[in-house]
């Protein structure tokens, strides 16, 4: 279990944190609670939504209790997660946009959008904001999100749709 899913807990962590230490511990967290709620995990619901959901929560948690978060943090929302041994994990919403680009200039500029970008998803609320990073970001469907949030899937649409709002409004103005 440790194995399969410690890299993806790690990635959701530290797109809700924004911080490399406070992600390694809410992934450990997240395994540590998992474990002892084994005897708890009902066999008809996927495992990755009910593990998501712990890991999920563990970040909440943190976050209502003052942990800090990094507004701009370029590889937390676009670039592809560097695990604790050094490999790259790669996902969906892993990718960077294409800064290959002929001119520096647009690299730069592309590289400026993804921090602003990922400033405003770090100035979501956090229902909010796990959302966009569980749907948008690791590609689980809204009701898979729901599962793992325990919403029903149209709340966790409603949330999504919302989100999209206050980013679109956040982004306006900037961009």
């Amino acid at each position: 279990m440790v194995s399969k899913y410690q890299d993806s807990l790690y990635g959701i962590a530290y797109r809700m944190v924004g911080d490399r230490e406070e992600a390694r511990d809410i992934a450990q967290e997240t395994l540590i609670k998992a474990y002892k709620a084994i005897d708890t995990f009902d066999l008809k619901r996927p495992f990755r939504s009910w593990l998501y959901g712990i890991g999920t929560n563990t970040a909440i948690d943190h976050l209502r209790r003052g942990a800090k978060v990094n507004d701009i943090s370029i590889d937390a929302a676009f670039s592809p997660t560097v695990r604790e041994d050094g490999a790259v994990a790669t996902g969906v919403g892993a990718e960077p946009p294409d800064l290959r680009a002929d001119n520096p200039e647009d690299v730069t500029v592309a590289r400026e959008i993804q921090e602003i970008v990922q400033g405003a998803i770090c100035r979501l609320p956090e229902n909010y904001r796990a959302v966009i990073v569980l749907h948008h970001l690791e590609g689980m469907t809204f009701g898979e999100v729901g599962k793992a949030m325990g919403v029903p899937r149209n709340t966790a649409k409603t949330w999504a749709h919302r989100a999209r709002g206050m980013l679109c409004e956040t982004l306006e103005g900037v961009m």
